[in-house]
């Protein structure tokens, strides 16, 4: 890094080049631009180069390319065409030709900004006789467009990754386990989309009658929170435990952290279960109101006799509440999405994780669960709403009716109001 530092201009002739070469006949196709332009330009300002000599250099490699493009398409003409490393990308040609007869002179301006096209529209224009002092002026104006654009993303991401080392230790680890957190959640609402019985059938691997009548999604679900569960409670107590610990200090928001905890009071739950398993026995589904009351109730005695034996006493009310909060939103989830077709579910399920995540996070904050502790809750609670899921499928049990709207908003306002008086 010391010698780059010391001759700025090898980077910037670097950037030049690399512009250049995406910008050139075909070859640019064979360059991964983008990626070295990005670290290229995040060098750049990590060893003090200015912007200005960082957007003149791209800019200009990639006005070269354009012009050397077009001369060679211009001066060839069909010759062109013999080459054969021409002939090899014939269908990139027979594309660009397309392109520019239905775009005309505009076809420089897109394919400027369009990478397959990029080393390619050029040429072309060269090839069919567009006039060169209307392709100069276009490719210089673009030019001075797409530096900008492919270079200060990188450039001051550099600047950020600066700003990063210099932030504290327990705020970095916040943002680090938060986006795993994400890309983990995004990941299983994946699989859920290309496992789900509706995308199963889609492709031919399994009937209609199959599809409506197998719970293999509940299944999938059961035997990976199951895994989970015996796996982290294997490995706990996990190093990462106390990291929190001592994290938690330095995260910034910390009232909203707090505050988030009272989504999983005992209280509110139990009031919120018992208006939906209500509006069950109201509405007919008598034997649905009884099995989600009964996986309930089994789970309050089973969270609450696991926190009890393996958890230290400061963390069995947490892990209680937590549990039952997971379970609650994972059971209303399941009510508003069984209307909707399977593959429109996602929605739902996402939301409602980000909730157990955010209590998840108020939990870790206020110092109540350890994250091994987080972990073991969440899992038993989603554990317990894939055997409900299973049991109610399996015993055929639709529920079509949709959650009316007044019950829905009268939940929003009760957790709501108790985020405002925990505040």
């Amino acid at each position: 890094m010391n010698w780059i530092a010391e001759y700025p201009a090898l980077l910037l002739t670097a950037l030049w080049l690399v512009a250049f070469l995406e910008s050139f006949a075909l070859l640019g196709i064979l360059v991964p631009g983008i990626v070295l332009l990005f670290s290229l330009s995040a060098l750049a300002n990590h060893i003090g180069i200015g912007p200005l000599a960082l957007l003149i250099a791209g800019g200009t490699g990639a006005l070269c390319g354009d012009l050397i493009s077009f001369f060679i398409g211009f001066r060839l003409k069909n010759r062109l065409y013999q080459w054969s490393w021409v002939a090899r990308h014939k269908n990139w040609i027979q594309h660009g030709e397309w392109f520019f007869h239905r775009w005309g002179w505009l076809s420089v301006i897109i394919a400027r900004f369009l990478g397959p096209l990029r080393p390619v529209i050029p040429m072309i224009a060269g090839t069919l006789g567009m006039p060169g002092r209307l392709f100069a002026p276009l490719s210089a104006v673009t030019a001075l467009a797409w530096a900008p654009a492919y270079l200060l993303p990188g450039y001051y991401t550099g600047e950020l990754s600066q700003l990063w080392i210099l932030q504290p230790l327990g705020t970095r680890a916040l943002i680090v386990y938060a986006l795993t957190t994400m890309v983990a959640t995004g990941g299983a609402l994946v699989i859920y989309h290309h496992t789900h019985p509706e995308r199963l059938h889609g492709l031919g691997w399994l009937t209609r009658e199959q599809a409506d009548r197998w719970p293999i999604s509940a299944l999938l679900l059961l035997g990976v929170t199951t895994a989970a569960f015996m796996a982290l409670w294997a490995l706990s107590p996990l190093s990462q435990d106390s990291l929190f610990l001592d994290y938690s200090v330095s995260w910034h928001g910390a009232d909203l952290w707090l505050a988030a905890t009272a989504l999983t009071n005992s209280s509110l739950v139990y009031l919120e279960f018992g208006m939906i398993a209500i509006w069950l026995a109201l509405s007919g589904q008598v034997r649905l109101a009884f099995m989600a009351v009964s996986g309930f109730c089994i789970l309050v005695i089973t969270s609450s006799r696991f926190a009890r034996h393996y958890l230290v006493a400061d963390q069995v009310e947490a892990f209680f509440e937590l549990s039952l909060l997971t379970f609650f939103l994972g059971f209303l989830a399941n009510l508003i999405n069984n209307p909707k077709h399977g593959l429109r579910r996602w929605p739902v399920y996402f939301a409602t994780s980000q909730l157990i995540l955010l209590a998840l996070a108020g939990q870790l904050s206020a110092g109540r669960l350890t994250l091994s502790s987080c972990g073991l809750a969440l899992f038993m609670a989603l554990c317990f709403n894939a055997v409900l899921r299973v049991w109610w499928r399996t015993l055929d049990l639709p529920y079509t009716d949709r959650t009316p709207t007044a019950l829905m908003i009268t939940l929003l306002l009760l957790n709501l109001s108790f985020l405002l008086l925990a505040s």
